[in-house]
């Protein structure tokens, strides 16, 4: 990798000291952009260790530290009190001093940080598609999400998620067609931000690319013509609730959600009060497929805690509903910093996926693209469980993964450095020569249209008939030990439901998800069938049919018994 534009790597070898006598000072004021009333944030330290081998390396993980990076000899650890620096020690390892938030890196990171907010002030502009040169607000997010749907009105939809955070904010999305006021039969690209509150570079990217999308309709050929056959939705920020502790610097480090109890509903004041800075859930482990299993953990203070149950966090319950919604076909979920690509399996339990051959050469595709090593997590990063590409792939056979961009930052930089890595990561320039999310997010839009992926339904009702299509699913975590005793597993229902209005002229293509579905136990499909049905004007269903398709194929279908009625309201 070429050496960085901006000069804010952080010195490991002269800062390095032996932690015997560790000490955490205490936690530092509330900066001046903290929300009026906030909270002291929590002080971090970046400690390194030596973890040589894969029962270091999951020794380590099952401590539920916070492991931001780790290679074949040594791991990485964000620590936020004595308490940690002791538990570290007492499972074996010998944690050295990389960087803390008083140290002189640490002050020129948040010297870089006011710089690009001055820039971004004074209107300097970059080469991204909207010119920006600093991390967006969470208000500037949502400000621009409604900016994008009035400034394209027949292309952009904005919608709002049906559960609200924990601290009562609305979850924004938008979903991006040619035919974006109606269901249309289209494939459905998802991509995704900010799952861990502070992976700022996630939300960048996926509204740079929602403009460059838009702006680009017209005099880019592959972008129209992506236009004209999918549609694509973009859900910038997940976790809105930590991504606003963490973007205001009340908890810069903050990775996981509000929550600090389970079954309970936090306030403000508790979410940032630094004696909590290890509370919440890892939002990409509360997955239902897996839920539970290695690589997470069930303390409420680890870093990849699960949560209470599976799809227990209104984000994420967010996510799952979206995804069981519409027809996704291929969802890529951003994350910062390490430089792969991944997909499933992400877990030691999970089989070779059915559709390996199909999956691994998308991956491969997107790597590529990247200039990252790419394939199942377990082989090429970390064990993990509940995971976004898990949700994806058992649910409903959606080709799903996970990009972690902007790699090859040290210590309290390394889930957002300075703003022109961003710059750079998009276009593949810079500090990162051939690595374009810009070019790996149109080939998994390009491979979300390609029907050798999914499958298509093809066939003939009265135009502006509703139909519905779905499926009841149940998906299992990882074995665990259940209330009362015993192990089992926690199986999870989830049903699959997208409509379609029929067009004019009475015929219509419905790209969908292969009924088949992959199997939690084995390289093999559930033999399973959609149900495709239409209501008359009381909304009782008066035809509904059984439609087997695997991937790649398509079926015809005769829909003409179904009762021409508008569609009811969605």
């Amino acid at each position: 990798m070429n050496a960085a534009k901006i000069p804010v790597r952080l010195a490991t070898g002269a800062l390095a000291i032996a932690l015997a006598g560790l000490v955490f000072p205490g936690a530092p004021s509330a900066t001046p952009s903290a929300p009026p009333g906030a909270l002291p944030g929590a002080e971090v330290t970046v400690v390194r260790v030596e973890a040589a081998t894969d029962d270091d390396r999951r020794r380590l993980l099952g401590l539920g530290l916070d492991v931001v990076e780790a290679d074949d000899a040594t791991a990485e650890l964000f620590l936020y009190s004595g308490a940690e620096a002791d538990a570290l020690r007492a499972a074996g390892f010998d944690p050295v001093i990389v960087d803390h938030d008083r140290s002189p890196a640490a002050r020129a990171l948040a010297a870089t940080r006011a710089a690009e907010e001055r820039a971004e002030a004074t209107a300097a502009t970059s080469e991204l598609p909207t010119g920006r040169v600093s991390y967006r607000t969470l208000d500037e997010i949502e400000a621009e999400l409604a900016e994008l749907e009035a400034a394209y009105p027949d292309l952009v939809r904005l919608f709002e998620l049906p559960h609200p955070t924990l601290l009562g904010r609305t979850v924004h999305g938008v979903e991006i067609s040619r035919d974006v006021h109606a269901p249309s039969g289209e494939p459905v690209f998802l991509t995704t931000g900010v799952h861990h509150a502070r992976e700022w570079p996630t939300a960048e990217v996926t509204l740079e690319f929602t403009w460059d999308v838009l702006q680009h309709d017209g005099a880019d050929e592959r972008i129209t013509r992506l236009l004209d056959s999918t549609t694509m939705i973009v859900v910038p920020v997940v976790n809105p609730d930590g991504y606003e502790l963490s973007r205001s610097l009340v908890n810069e480090q903050k990775r996981k959600n509000c929550r600090v109890a389970h079954g309970a509903i936090p306030t403000y004041e508790q979410c940032a009060d630094p004696v909590n800075a290890n509370r919440g859930v890892d939002l990409n482990r509360n997955y239902a497929p897996f839920w539970a299993g290695p690589g997470s953990s069930a303390s409420q203070t680890a870093s990849n805690h699960y949560g209470e149950a599976p799809y227990s966090e209104p984000e994420i319950h967010n996510i799952a509903e979206l995804t069981a919604a519409h027809q996704v076909t291929v969802a890529v979920h951003n994350h910062s910093p390490d430089g792969r690509l991944l997909r499933a399996p992400s877990s030691p339990l999970e089989p070779v996926p059915a559709d390996v051959e199909l999956y691994d050469a998308l991956a491969q595709e997107l790597g590529a693209a990247l200039d990252w090593p790419a394939g199942p997590w377990p082989e090429i990063y970390y064990e993990a469980s509940g995971v976004a590409e898990q949700n994806a792939y058992y649910t409903a056979g959606i080709f799903g993964f996970t990009t972690e961009m902007t790699p090859g930052h040290d210590g309290l930089a390394r889930f957002h450095p300075p703003y022109e890595y961003v710059v750079d990561q998009y276009f593949g320039t810079g500090s990162y020569p051939g690595s374009s999310m810009r070019e790996a997010l149109l080939i998994a839009w390009d491979a979300a249209a390609d029907p050798a992926l999914h499958s298509v339904l093809t066939g003939r009702a009265k135009p502006g008939v509703e139909l519905t299509l779905s499926k009841d699913v149940v998906v299992d975590s990882s074995p665990l030990t259940l209330p009362g005793g015993g192990t089992g597993v926690v199986s999870t229902p989830v049903t699959l439901s997208s409509t379609l209005t029929v067009p004019a002229g009475g015929r219509f293509e419905w790209h969908v998800q292969p009924s088949p579905r992959p199997s939690q136990y084995a390289s093999a499909h559930l033999p399973e069938s959609w149900t495709v049905s239409c209501r008359n004007r009381s909304g009782r269903v008066v035809h509904s049919q059984q439609v087997t398709v695997e991937r790649g194929q398509s079926a015809v279908l005769d829909l003409r018994r179904c009762p021409a009625v508008p569609p009811r309201d969605r």
